[in-house]
């Protein structure tokens, strides 16, 4: 033993000062303004109104249920109905009600979380059938001092099947002073025989101005220098989570001094759902570059990228939701704030490449599981969204043919976002002062021509006398007679109604003839028998010549029956119902020639002039888009 008074120890110890006294450990705003009352639970009045007037009726049910996103207040409402049901008031002799007084040992129990008769649990944590056992012994026991003995389980979707059938039995038909609260983030991960047990209440994302609102005044209580921006910034970015929100403000307080808006967004990043509309407005403009750009945003984030392959998923279909049913807005699991943005955004996107997007992603995601490259699995996918050209697969020959289509007015105008210059559908009002005004040039090439004269130099009301090589002049002096029995000269000069204002014409028919006789067989092997190498000859207004093998084909196609079957094959090619007439081939001269209507309708094409430059002509455009080449040009003679 060493005497503390003996000499040789050398030391000299500098005096130690007191230990001050421990100071309050910090309390992070999330938890230091958890709701501890139903009034202060924000963004919930629904559900807030109902349980008050069920309390407040004693029609209290004995199982909830309460599912939401995260940080809306499921665990915090969990316990404000406990401390409802077991607040005696200042003086003990309090009944429930919807507004705990907060004094009383119950109510500050609860609120500490020590009250015994209130039992948390967690199931990501007790997820077996022993953790569920316990729970079924001890609910035979009455409580110690409340009247109700309370189980809240957080994240009950946790629970494996046999958990949740263990329970089934004591959630259904429970002991009279017990109550059982679930919450859960995932309500489709409980098995339907749990939620028929229970009352669910849908808590609702919380929105941004509500956020905003909350956060202003928490920032006042704790003395906090923010810009009005910045807490827009940080409402935006929570997404509808009160906790999130509240964290984000925690973690900028210490920052120092007044909090701008450059810091939140250095601090915290750029929100995900903004980042997906810069995405999907790069893909509705075809700019590649922009995706790229995106993507690296996400990197520098640190963002899971196959994560976020699933969120860009979500993101589509919430534009194909819009796109398809725009009343559908409750369908969406995104803020309401973006909604309107959401809505924009849909316009500017075809069904079709939505669809295409969407495969691109599935097919992306699939691939991740095995790949150690997931960027650029998922830069490949939405790269191909963005250029259909860049897709070897038949869907991305069905996107190039899509804008080539909308390119060349077929499949009618390009959205917002589509190629500027795209040519644009001709209406009948425009197309009816044309023919006046090429006659003229009409006239001057036969004078040059000598006497060659075609059916093309005749304005496309006038009669069709060229069947005839030569007309007879009694013929011809007996016309002027018989003129004024028809109709009136303004009328009969007008041109014939088009099957669909200046989208469909005679050409277009011609293409879309082997995918119009795929559908004919689709419904009648027979009939697409009969239109065995059939071809269309000609047009004239809305009636249609069809040119067949023989004389039987010919009548037996010139039957009602059958034209419907051809006349509806067209409806789904096209989305027109021409008249229809069959001829034997080679057995209808007139039909061999172009009539009028339909050299017009080639002239027409012919003097279509490309619209800034080169690139936008239809033909260069067919040419481009589907690998094609010329090989015989035929025009009107």
């Amino acid at each position: 033993m060493i005497d503390d008074e003996s000499p040789g120890l050398g030391l000299d110890l500098p005096e130690v000062p007191p230990k001050p006294a421990t100071a309050a450990p910090y309390r992070v705003l999330a938890r230091k303004y958890r709701p501890q009352s139903f009034g202060a639970l924000i963004g919930q009045d629904a559900m807030v109104t109902t349980l008050g007037n069920a309390i407040a009726r004693g029609r209290i049910a004995h199982a909830f249920l309460l599912t939401g996103v995260r940080g809306v207040g499921k665990t915090s409402t969990a316990r404000l109905v406990a401390k409802a049901l077991n607040c005696v008031g200042p003086d003990g002799q309090g009944e429930p009600t919807i507004d705990p007084c907060g004094l009383c040992e119950p109510c500050v129990a609860i609120a500490e979380g020590r009250y015994i008769d209130v039992i948390e649990m967690d199931a990501a944590s007790h997820t077996g059938v022993d953790d569920v056992r316990e729970i079924i012994e001890a609910v035979r026991y009455a409580a110690v001092s409340a009247r109700y003995k309370i189980y809240i389980i957080d994240e009950v979707h946790m629970l494996s099947k046999n958990a949740f059938n263990a329970l089934l039995k004591t959630l259904e038909e429970p002991p009279d002073h017990v109550m059982f609260v679930l919450a859960t983030t995932e309500a489709h991960k409980v098995l339907p025989t749990i939620v028929s047990r229970t009352q669910r209440f849908d808590f609702r994302r919380i929105t941004a101005e509500v956020l905003e609102q909350h956060l202003g005044n928490v920032a006042k209580l704790e003395s906090i220098e923010i810009d009005q921006e910045a807490l827009a910034f940080l409402a935006r970015h929570a997404e509808g989570s009160a906790r999130d929100a509240l964290s984000a403000l925690d973690q900028l307080a210490s920052f120092g001094g007044p909090i701008k808006l450059d810091q939140a967004e250095e601090l915290l990043g750029k929100r995900a759902e903004d980042s997906f509309f810069e995405i999907f407005d790069a893909i509705a403009a075809g700019d590649v570059g922009a995706v790229f750009r995106s993507i690296q945003s996400f990197v520098a984030q640190g963002r899971d990228l196959r994560q976020l392959a699933f969120d860009a998923l979500e993101h589509t279909r919430s534009l194909l939701l819009l796109k398809s049913a725009p009343d559908a807005e409750h369908l969406l699991a995104v803020p309401p704030e973006d909604h309107p943005r959401l809505l924009s955004q849909a316009e500017s996107l075809t069904g079709a490449a939505l669809l295409r997007t969407l495969d691109l992603l599935g097919k992306a995601i699939i691939e991740m599981r095995n790949a150690p490259n997931h960027r650029l699995l998922l830069e490949v996918a939405l790269v191909r969204a963005a250029a259909p050209d860049t897709d070897p697969s038949p869907n991305g020959l069905l996107g190039r043919i899509e804008r080539l289509e909308r390119r060349i007015g077929i499949s009618g105008p390009a959205p917002s976002g589509a190629t500027p210059g795209a040519i644009p559908q001709t209406s009948t009002p425009a197309a009816a002062p044309r023919a006046p005004a090429s006659s003229p040039s009409r006239a001057a090439e036969t004078e040059v021509n000598g006497s060659q004269t075609s059916t093309s130099e005749q304005s496309p009301s006038a009669p069709d006398h060229s069947a005839t090589p030569a007309a007879d002049p009694a013929t011809t002096a007996k016309e002027p007679a018989s003129k004024p029995a028809e109709a009136p000269v303004p009328q009969a000069e007008a041109p014939p109604t088009p099957l669909v204002e200046g989208a469909v014409g005679f050409g277009h028919v011609r293409d879309a003839w082997a995918a119009t006789l795929k559908e004919t067989n689709k419904t009648s092997k027979r009939i697409g028998a009969f239109l065995h190498s059939s071809r269309p000859v000609s047009m004239d207004g809305e009636l249609l010549t069809v040119e067949v093998q023989s004389d039987f084909h010919a009548q037996a196609m010139n039957e009602l029956r059958n034209k419907e079957v051809l006349a509806e094959a067209l409806h789904a090619a096209l989305g027109v119902r021409p008249q229809l007439r069959f001829v034997e081939r080679g057995k209808d001269a007139v039909a061999e020639e172009a009539t009028p209507h339909a050299v017009d309708s080639i002239a027409e094409f012919e003097d279509a002039q490309p619209i800034e430059g080169g690139e936008h002509d239809p033909f260069e455009l067919v040419k481009k888009g589907l690998g094609a080449e010329v090989v015989e040009e035929r025009g009107a003679t």
